[in-house]
């Protein structure tokens, strides 16, 4: 009997001793997709949109639910360039945004303070109002052996630095083209009506490589979040594979993915209530268009009755069109 107590925990130390690499080969399993076994809830492969009818625009929307708090607003531009690295220009375009409540109260200013990531792998993007945030979750993959693989980020509380210490700076910009940059704006005069300015933002993944060139307008607002794509341009640029996953009732992604490379951003929301903050669900899918529910595109499921009144006459507007005779 010793020696069968022995022999336990002879084998329960070892499995201690191998605990952390065990542990982070399951988080890696349990964070790629394949073990998620997430269902994708729509795709689509912009490379398909040739450039046969011209400049084209692909939009793209995740809506969260109605809400009668005042959520945040901002417009801005992401960039995935070929190494892998996700830029984000945000345009401000309020110092002090004053926005009226539903109780005519007046909600002032927006917190864009960095926050910390749920885990090793994202990176938050977050915009935050008095009782509503919306967050904007980075990641990249890779994809290794037909499955998807998550990149550490870079910005990481314990991330390497990204320069060994003696490595020579970056070579900065000459003095020339910074004085260019600043005098680019002097006689810009009322273009610049109602800016306050931009801000940029850089965010890198390790082991990233061999990734596209992709780059879409954002707005932020009381919906969801929205992504706009330039399509059909001639080149490289936008060729990629788009799908929507939802993980859950509070969270869906949007991957972009070419290649051995895929990139997400998950979109999240919470409100303030009795001083707890509560996730926001992400807004249903449409139902089948019927003459209820109108076309297939827009607007939230469940509609009221005010809406379906609107929806019956969409719908019978486009049975018009369809048969040929339009009013």
């Amino acid at each position: 009997m010793r020696l069968h107590v022995m022999a336990l925990n002879h084998r329960w130390n070892k499995l201690m001793l191998r605990a952390p690499h065990l542990i982070a080969a399951l988080l890696i399993t349990a964070l790629s997709p394949a073990a998620l076994a997430q269902k994708s809830s729509g795709h689509m492969d912009l490379d398909d949109l040739s450039s046969v009818y011209g400049a084209q625009l692909a939009a793209f929307r995740v809506m969260i639910s109605k809400t009668d708090v005042i959520c945040p607003q901002q417009t801005g531009l992401f960039r995935i360039a070929p190494n892998g690295l996700v830029t984000d220009i945000e345009v401000l375009l309020w110092l002090v945004p004053e926005l009226p409540r539903s109780d005519g109260k007046i909600v002032k200013g927006m917190d864009l303070s960095p926050v910390p990531a749920p885990d090793d792998f994202t990176y938050r993007r977050r915009l935050a109002m008095e009782s509503c945030r919306i967050d904007v979750d980075i990641s990249e993959q890779q994809k290794q052996d037909g499955e998807w693989m998550p990149l550490l980020s870079l910005e990481r509380p314990n991330a390497p630095s990204s320069r060994k210490n003696d490595d020579p700076p970056a070579m900065s910009p000459t003095l020339e083209a910074f004085d260019r940059h600043m005098r680019a704006t002097e006689h810009a005069g009322n273009l610049l009506q109602g800016r306050s300015g931009t801000f940029k933002s850089v965010v890198g993944f390790e082991g990233a490589k061999d990734c596209f060139n992709a780059v879409a307008t954002y707005r932020i607002d009381q919906l969801g979040v929205t992504l706009l794509f330039p399509a059909g341009p001639e080149g490289e640029l936008n060729r990629f594979f788009i799908e929507r996953v939802d993980s859950d009732a509070d969270h869906s992604t949007l991957y972009l993915s070419r290649g051995s490379c895929r990139v997400g951003f998950t979109i999240s929301a919470s409100i303030l209530r009795d001083g707890v903050w509560i996730p926001l669900p992400i807004a249903p899918p449409r139902p089948q268009p019927s003459r209820d529910t109108g076309p297939p595109f827009g607007g939230y499921a469940d509609p009221t009755p005010a809406e379906s009144l609107a929806n019956k006459a969409k719908m019978e507007e486009l049975e018009r069109r369809m048969n040929g005779n339009p009013r």
